[in-house]
C-alpha cells in the first residue's frame, strides 16, 4: 500500500542508494533485529559508509538534511541498523581534518569501511567529555588503556575511533583527543555486554584496550573538553540531529503500520503523522541553519532543544501507535514490542536532558554554553 508518508526521506534514500529500502523491507523485522542481523552487511553492500564522506575523498558528501532523511528511513526499517549507522556517520563528520584522517575517509568510501564510535564508557552520570581511557606517551607514539562501552558496530568495525585523555606534548595540559585504531590491532578485545535485548542488531558490545600502541598521526587533539570549540561543537551538533532523526524513524515504522492497517480513527492517525512531520521539520531547520565545523554554541543549543523535544514526541507517538496496533502485534508478532522499546532508547543517549537543564538555562540567560 502506497502512502504519502516519509515521501522526501524515501526519495532521498532511493536516489542515493537505489534498491536499499526495498532490500531492507524484504527482510523480516525479527531477522534484522537479531544478534545475527544482516542489516549492517546490506548497508555496506549498498555503499552506505560513504554517505557523509567528502566528495573529493570519494564519498557522497550528503548534506546534513539528506543524512537525516536516510537515518529516518533506516530507523523505520531497522532500529538496530539506524543506531549503528548513525554512530558511523557522526564519526565521519567529527573527524578533524588532517592527512591521516583524509586518507582514512578515502579508504572508508573506496572500501566501504565502518568506523565504530568509542566515546561511551558505561559510567552513569559521567560526562562523555571526560574519558577515563588514558593515552600515555610511548616511544614515537601513544599507548592506550581502558574500556569503551557501550560501543556499537563492534563486530563489523574496520576501525575504532576512541576518545582518550592525553597530556599534550605542546602545552603539558590534559586534554581530550581522538584515537583511530584498526580493528585488528593487538591488545584490542571485543566482549559481550550483558544480556540486553534492546537493539541487538547494532552490535553493541564492550571494547577493551590493553597496551594498545597508536602512532602520532592517529591521534587528533580536541582541546579542553569543557570548552565548546569548533571540533566539539561539530560532534554535538551533528550527533543530536542525526540520532534524533534515527529515532523519529523508529516511531515512523510504527506509524507506517498504523496507516497500512488503518488502525484507529482518522483523527488519531493524522495526529501521529503530524507530530512526527513537525519534529522532522524542526530537525531539518536546525540542520540547515548551522554549518558543521563552525564554533557555534547557539547551533549546538538549538540541536539540543529539538533533540529533547523529539525525545518526548517519539516516546508519545510510539506508545500511541503501539496501542492502536493492538495486543496481538505487541505480544505475538513482536514487531511493535521491538519498535516501542527501541524508541525509548533516545532518552539514554548523551547528554541526558537532566544533565543539560542547568547548562542550557545559564546559556539562555546569557552565559557560555558549557557541556557537563
Amino acid at each position: 500500500m502506497s502512502t504519502n508518508f516519509m515521501v522526501e526521506e524515501l526519495a532521498t534514500t532511493e536516489r542515493l542508494f537505489p534498491g536499499l529500502d526495498r532490500t531492507l523491507s524484504d527482510v523480516p523485522v525479527a531477522e534484522l533485529e537479531s544478534v545475527k542481523s544482516p542489516g549492517l552487511g546490506i548497508f555496506r553492500e549498498f555503499g552506505g559508509p560513504a554517505l557523509m564522506v567528502p566528495e573529493d575523498l570519494g564519498g557522497l558528501q550528503a548534506p546534513l538534511t539528506e543524512g537525516l532523511h536516510v537515518q529516518r528511513v533506516l530507523g523505520a526499517r531497522s532500529p538496530s541498523l539506524a543506531l549503528a549507522a548513525n554512530m558511523h556517520h557522526c564519526t565521519v563528520l567529527a573527524m578533524p581534518p588532517c592527512p591521516a584522517t583524509e586518507e582514512l575517509l578515502g579508504a572508508v568510501a573506496a572500501n566501504k569501511l565502518y568506523l565504530a564510535s568509542g566515546f561511551g564508557e558505561g559510567r552513569p552520570a559521567a560526562s562523555v567529555l571526560v574519558p577515563v581511557m588514558r593515552a600515555e606517551r610511548h616511544g614515537d607514539g601513544w599507548r592506550l588503556n581502558g574500556v569503551k562501552k557501550p560501543c556499537s558496530l563492534a563486530e563489523s568495525m574496520d576501525y575504532l575511533t576512541a576518545s582518550v585523555m592525553v597530556t599534550s606534548p605542546d602545552t603539558g595540559e590534559k586534554e581530550m583527543a581522538l584515537a583511530i585504531i584498526p580493528a585488528d590491532t593487538e591488545g584490542m578485545e571485543v566482549r559481550t555486554l550483558g544480556d540486553a535485548q534492546v537493539l541487538p542488531g547494532s552490535e553493541t558490545r564492550e571494547v577493551v584496550l590493553t597496551d594498545v600502541d597508536v602512532p602520532d598521526d592517529h591521534i587528533s587533539f580536541l582541546g579542553d573538553p569543557q570548552t565548546l570549540n569548533s571540533a566539539l561543537a561539530t560532534v554535538f551538533h551533528t550527533f543530536e540531529l542525526m540520532v534524533s532523526a534515527s529515532y523519529v524513524g523508529v516511531a515512523s515504522g510504527l506509524v507506517e503500520a498504523v496507516l497500512h492497517q488503518r488502525r484507529g480513527s482518522a483523527g488519531e492517525r493524522i495526529e501521529l503523522v503530524g507530530d512526527l512531520e513537525s519534529t522532522m521539520a524542526s530537525l531539518e531547520a536546525v540542520a540547515r541553519a548551522t554549518t558543521p565545523g563552525d564554533d557555534d554554541p547557539l547551533g549546538v543549543a538549538r540541536a539540543l532543544y529539538v533533540r529533547y523535544s523529539a525525545q518526548r514526541t517519539v516516546a508519545r507517538v510510539a506508545a500511541h501507535a503501539t496501542e492502536l496496533l493492538g495486543g496481538s502485534s505487541y505480544m505475538i508478532s513482536g514487531f511493535s514490542t521491538t519498535y516501542c522499546t527501541s524508541a525509548r532508547a533516545l532518552a539514554f543517549h548523551p547528554p541526558a536532558r537532566s544533565a543539560m537543564a542547568e547548562p542550557l538555562d545559564r546559556f539562555v540567560l546569557g552565559g557560555p554554553l558549557v557541556m557537563p
